[in-house]
């Protein structure tokens, strides 16, 4: 397995993976699958700004992918991000999202973000079981946060400390800015 940064070329394995989610569960508040063009200028705008790291087999096929994004959209909040990690379903216990965090969050880091945060609708405990392997703490529920296929979901917070936060921080490093 390979990890390396998104390419546009990468928008249609990654909607391929991401469209069944959309469609079946509600690991997305997300109802209707996006179409190529507007998914792939999302994917775009997003890998402008943040690091966006995409796991391939040997023979090129996208197994994973992994980004972080806007927390919220007020400059008081500019220092945190929420990360998402989306997996292939043949490959998942294989690694991948594990190998995925292990790239963004340092990646994150790097760029002086101080929390990343996973935003997890419930019931999801392969997710909240990845994020709690790669160092996430559980901090917030939301009870019935959000309805999809009729039924209320819970949304769980996990959180990650990138950086510690000290007054008078330097802005993070955005890409594409």
């Amino acid at each position: 397995m390979l990890l390396r940064p998104f390419l546009t070329s990468d928008a249609e394995s990654i909607l391929t993976i991401y469209g069944p989610v959309v469609a079946e569960s509600t690991a997305t508040f997300e109802t209707e699958v996006p179409a190529l063009n507007d998914f792939t200028e999302r994917l775009a705008r997003i890998a402008g700004r943040f690091p966006f790291w995409v796991a391939v087999d040997p023979d090129g096929s996208v197994l994973g992918y992994a980004y972080g994004t806007t927390h919220r959209e007020r400059i008081a909040y500019q220092w945190a991000v929420e990360t998402s990690v989306y997996v292939a379903p043949r490959a998942h216990r294989q690694g991948v999202g594990r190998a995925l965090y292990s790239t963004l969050l340092p990646s994150l880091a790097e760029r002086g973000f101080v929390w990343a945060y996973g935003v997890i609708t419930l019931p999801n405990d392969a997710s909240v079981a990845l994020h709690a392997a790669c160092g996430y703490e559980s901090f917030a529920t939301y009870t019935a946060a959000g309805q999809k296929f009729g039924q209320w979901c819970d949304v769980h917070w996990m959180c990650y400390a990138l950086n510690a936060a000290r007054p008078g921080m330097a802005e993070p490093r955005f890409r594409g800015l």
